[in-house]
């Protein structure tokens, strides 16, 4: 019994701190959602990973995203194949106030999947609120390319995942012409009329720890596709498991960890998993009890306990229900009879 004492020894001290990665390259990650989403995925929303290197577009874009000034603010320019913008006017058509004009900060390239800030001709330093997506490469040759013209449209941010999808299906809309400046909004041709695409809502958010595919879940198919991408390589911050700022197989380990120790699917290894598998600890068990049964041979033993363990407190702990304490002394004293349970046992 020596294995298993000292394996839930280890959890017990473990449920005294929580889970804390090196976040040596922590990203800041804006969730935008849209008021339309695929006809054939419900998807409205796309995460954007805000780029450091352009400190004060940064900090203006967030200006506006915290005081929840682009709440309701229209796309109201589509060129298709080129950008998608907005940031600018609301539903009425109305300029939203803006905070002032920022010094340009150009030093990333114009191409596919990127934020870029939009100002007036001739004026580098003119960039205000409004922004777009670049649904191309823009980045071009002197005189014409993005990165050229008006000393090159600062690259602030880039949409994360397959954000793009759901972007160019916006970008695939048809577009009305109301005058200038709104000569090219894009609009869903609804049974009531024209609906223009406008941001439902803006927030700054944390990426869930291994949901490598930005659905809300944490599941084996955010390790396959972690397995993939690692052929190819990425940097993008969603695949980043243990948030070290280096992607590599440690981060499909610790994912493969992680997807195998949460019983309970709350994308969080702990004490709720754990307690599942005390509870049926040396129980045969059917594929349909299958609860704290991890590796699914119908018996609920010591490789299951250490599938949780090897994975403790891994993920993104959920926050406690409503009226549910945090686990306190009485948690760890009910652990403690687990153990006492198990000697008996064995």
């Amino acid at each position: 019994m020596y294995r298993i004492n000292q394996c839930l020894a280890a959890a017990i001290a473990a449920t005294l701190c929580v889970f804390t990665a090196s976040q040596a390259s922590a990203s800041t990650i804006v969730k935008m959602q849209f008021n339309l989403s695929l006809s054939s995925e419900p998807y409205d929303t796309i995460y954007l990973e805000l780029f450091d290197d352009t400190p004060v577009t940064k900090a203006n874009f967030l200006n506006y995203v915290n005081d929840g000034d682009y709440d309701g603010v229209i796309m109201h320019r589509l060129v298709a194949g080129f950008v998608l913008q907005g940031g600018g006017f609301d539903l009425d058509l109305n300029a939203i106030e803006n905070d002032g004009t920022i010094v340009n900060e150009f030093n990333r390239s114009n191409e596919r999947g990127t934020l870029a800030m939009a100002k007036v001709g001739n004026d580098p330093d003119s960039a205000t609120n409004q922004f777009f997506f670049n649904l191309a490469d823009n980045s071009g040759t002197p005189p014409l390319g993005l990165d050229y013209q008006n000393g090159g449209f600062t690259v602030f941010a880039r949409v994360l995942g397959n954000g793009m999808t759901l972007i160019d299906a916006l970008a695939g809309l048809p577009t009305i012409n109301l005058g200038s400046p709104f000569d090219e909004i894009p609009v869903y041709p609804g049974s009531s009329g024209n609906i223009p695409i406008y941001m439902q809502s803006v927030t700054v958010t944390e990426l869930k720890i291994g949901d490598t595919d930005l659905n809300g879940t944490v599941n084996q198919a955010d390790a396959d596709l972690l397995t993939t991408t690692l052929t190819g390589g990425t940097d993008e911050p969603q695949f980043d498991v243990d948030q070290n700022g280096t992607i590599n197989q440690a981060d499909l380990d610790l994912l493969n960890a992680l997807v195998l120790g949460d019983i309970d699917g709350d994308g969080f290894v702990g004490l709720n998993d754990l307690d599942i598998v005390l509870g049926a600890w040396n129980q045969t068990v059917t594929v349909a009890d299958g609860d704290g049964d991890v590796n699914d041979d119908g018996f609920v033993g010591l490789d299951d306990l250490d599938a949780v363990l090897n994975a403790w407190n891994a993920g993104t702990q959920p926050p406690p229900a409503a009226g549910t304490p945090e686990p306190t002394s009485a948690a760890l004293l009910g652990l403690l009879t687990g153990v006492a349970a198990l000697r008996r046992r064995g």
